[in-house]
């Protein structure tokens, strides 16, 4: 009777368990088909935005390169020859000058006369424009690919000799780098180009969405006018994603959820089963210890009494506990502890200084900060390598630990810098330990900083950039020496607002002490603050720039790569070329220099020339790809300036270029990397100093 009864519940769990999972599955791929279109519905809106913008871009920059040409006596005079034999090895050399996809010209009598780039020099609609004297830009099919081009009339006077018209194509790899999203440019119904991963594509059928079949895959495709043109042009674009990949997590989520189910059938006709008072305690007693354990409670090991699967599950279970519990105590050693040197990681160092900046600001008593930092440590690994690096960090570690005060806390602060918190002590008790360590250690030599809670008034990130300060200082004074911040020139330790008032006056002592502890990351760059500084303020005062527009780029310039203070040592001093990750890393100095600039109100002008003194004029540079008029003028000091010292500065991994490379780099640089103007006057500048140091050394 129980067997039968338990045969019937089994039943009819599996009939319930199998008619739910059917319905979610039905529901599962009625929202994946809903989702593949929704999906390639969007890529398309996106993509249509994308090339918009793209198009915008391409034509103005051909229209600028047009425009140039026009002013172009040669090119002008080539054209009113009328002989397509002299223009051939012209036309190709200005091609690769401008760095266009095609370049052709025409006679002003509408003859063709040749074509750089293209495989004819055939009369197009911009050429007709152009000839009638006016500027034209657009889309064109050139050679079974589209293409933005930009037509100008050639004038000599007010007489028309021609016009020239330059090409870009629309099927460069590198403008469709959007993932497993392909886009293909159509016209008149055939494939005129798109991302190489689709050579050999064939579009039989075109229509608003569609799919197709390609490199033995199946895409979810859609069709799209581009963005100025019209439906009379025929010309568009498709964008095709896999429709395996769009499916995929649905089909994920299905095995899930049949795996989930078929979990939930067993466990069900398992507790369907038990019948006898036995089981049902057993499973009782379970049950109540997994609500425990739920709950955030630890339950009390569960009486085995049994032999069969019950006992085993109760086994196991108790096992399940106990590794939680191993697992958590591991967790929470992890979360506090460096797992290298055993010390407090900075997560813990930082809660612990809050901790006694509360207690001893209501106690009214001080205490000490003591910062200890490994001198040359990333020299020192690439001589020996990272295992005697580890070596040397355990070491450092050991000594300080060793020989701190018994209420003294250590932690491990940065890669190579070690904390003591010194709870009721002084800078002499700091400065005590550090020689103390410093007595026991042969391989490497050490520098510290130290500083009270005295000198920032009992907060404690006044203490940190007091002790960081007093750290750098040291640095800079030689190493292997500590300095105390009360000795720090340029701060009145005696002064409650210590550091703070010093961050928030803004003054160019405190931009300068700023500019300096970023410079001593890098041995490599001292004094490059300073240099970029000086020599964007003085191409202002040389173009004429008011003393009040000299004095802002002369502090912007002091403080334009503050951002790398975040920055990792490894990525600011390795040897070699940065590789992917490592760039990006270095890409985002700007912005951080940007957000902690900010934090001073006083500096607020200077922002803009710290985040965009990357950005290029041609609009290729970073954060945020700001061109021409756009880039705030104050960034474009400061990027001519900042290029040419680190052109001319060595690196371990380069000699630095004489000044006149420099320099003819910088001109080659006008008016795509640089603002023109401003490129020619700093060369002209440089030059007149070099003559004036010929002459003085010729005297």
């Amino acid at each position: 009777m129980n067997g039968s009864l338990a045969s019937r519940i089994r039943l009819l769990v599996l009939c319930i368990c199998a008619g739910f999972g059917a319905a979610v599955l039905v529901a599962f791929y009625g929202l994946a088909n809903r989702q593949v279109t929704e999906t390639i519905r969007r890529d398309s809106r996106s993509t249509a935005g994308f090339l918009s913008w793209m198009i915008k871009d391409r034509a103005e920059s051909l229209n600028a390169l047009t425009r140039f040409f026009a002013t172009d006596r040669r090119l002008a005079s080539l054209a009113s020859t009328d002989d397509p034999k002299t223009v051939e090895g012209p036309l190709g050399e200005y091609k690769t000058q401008v760095g266009v996809d095609g370049l052709a010209l025409v006679g002003r009598t509408g003859k063709p006369l040749g074509a750089a780039g293209l495989s004819s020099s055939a009369l197009d609609s911009g050429a007709t424009e152009a000839l009638k004297g006016h500027e034209w830009h657009g889309i064109v099919e050139r050679d079974g690919t589209l293409m933005v081009a930009s037509a100008e009339p050639l004038k000599i006077g007010e007489y028309l000799q021609g016009a020239v018209i330059a090409y870009r194509r629309l099927d460069r790899d590198d403008v469709f780098d959007q993932g497993s999203l392909e886009v293909a440019f159509v016209h008149n119904g055939h494939m005129a180009g798109g991302s190489s991963r689709l050579a050999g594509l064939t579009l039989r059928e075109i229509s608003a969405t569609f799919e197709t079949t390609f490199g033995g895959r199946t895409y979810a495709a859609r069709y799209a006018t581009l963005p100025d043109t019209t439906s009379d042009d025929h010309m568009g674009f498709v964008v095709l994603r896999p429709v395996d990949e769009l499916l995929g997590p649905y089909r994920q989520m299905s095995v899930a959820f049949v795996s989930i189910l078929g979990l939930i059938a067993a466990c069900t006709l398992l507790a369907g089963s038990a019948f006898s008072a036995k089981i049902a305690k057993s499973l009782g007693a379970l049950v109540e210890a997994a609500h425990k354990l739920q709950s955030g409670e630890w339950p009390e090991q569960l009486a085995v009494e049994r032999h069969d699967e019950v006992g085993l599950l109760q086994t196991a279970f108790n096992e399940m506990s106990v590794s939680l519990q191993d697992s958590e105590a591991r967790l929470m050693a992890m979360i506090d502890l460096d797992p290298l040197t055993e010390l407090d990681n900075h997560r813990r160092f930082k809660e612990r200084l809050d901790y006694e900046a509360a207690r001893t600001s209501a106690s009214g008593e001080s205490f000490a900060l003591l910062f200890i930092d490994i001198d040359g440590f990333a020299h020192f690994n690439e001589c020996h390598g990272h295992a005697a690096g580890d070596r040397i960090l355990k070491q450092v570690a050991q000594a300080v630990k060793a020989n701190a005060p018994e209420l003294a806390e250590v932690a491990r602060y940065g890669s190579n810098t070690f904390a003591v918190v010194f709870p009721g002590g002084t800078v002499g008790e700091a400065k005590a330990l550090y020689h103390a360590v410093r007595a026991g250690l042969n391989d490497v030599t050490i520098s510290a900083g130290c500083a009270e809670l005295s000198a920032a008034k009992g907060k404690t990130e006044g203490l940190v950039v007091a002790a960081e300060l007093a750290l750098t200082c040291a640095k800079q004074s030689g190493r292997n020496q500590v300095r105390d911040f009360e000795a720090v020139e340029g701060y009145d330790a005696d002064d409650p607002s210590g550091v703070f008032r010093a961050l928030q006056d803004g003054t160019y002592a405190t931009i300068r002490a700023l500019a300096a502890a970023v410079d001593a990351k890098d041995p490599y760059t001292q004094g490059h603050s300073e240099r970029v500084a000086r020599y964007a303020a003085d191409l202002a005062g040389f173009v004429g720039a008011d003393p009040q527009e000299v004095d802002l780029i002369l502090r912007a310039g002091t403080l334009h790569d503050v951002g790398k203070i975040g920055v990792p040592d490894a990525i600011l001093q390795k040897p070699g070329k940065l590789d992917e990750e490592e760039f990006r890393t270095m890409q985002a100095h700007p912005v951080l220099g940007e957000l902690i600039v900010s934090k001073v109100p006083q500096l607020a002008e200077l922002l803009p020339g710290i985040r965009h003194h990357h950005e290029r004029y041609d609009g290729r540079g970073y954060p945020d790809r700001l061109a021409g008029d756009e880039i705030p003028r104050v960034a474009l000091f400061l990027a001519l300036a900042d290029t040419f010292d680190a052109m001319t500065s060595d690196r371990p991994y380069r000699k630095g270029m004489a000044w006149e490379a420099a320099l003819t780099e910088i001109e080659r640089g006008a008016g795509s990397q640089f603002e023109p103007d401003l490129a020619r006057a700093f060369v002209e500048m440089m030059d007149a100093r070099r003559l004036d140091a010929e002459r003085r050394d010729a005297a």
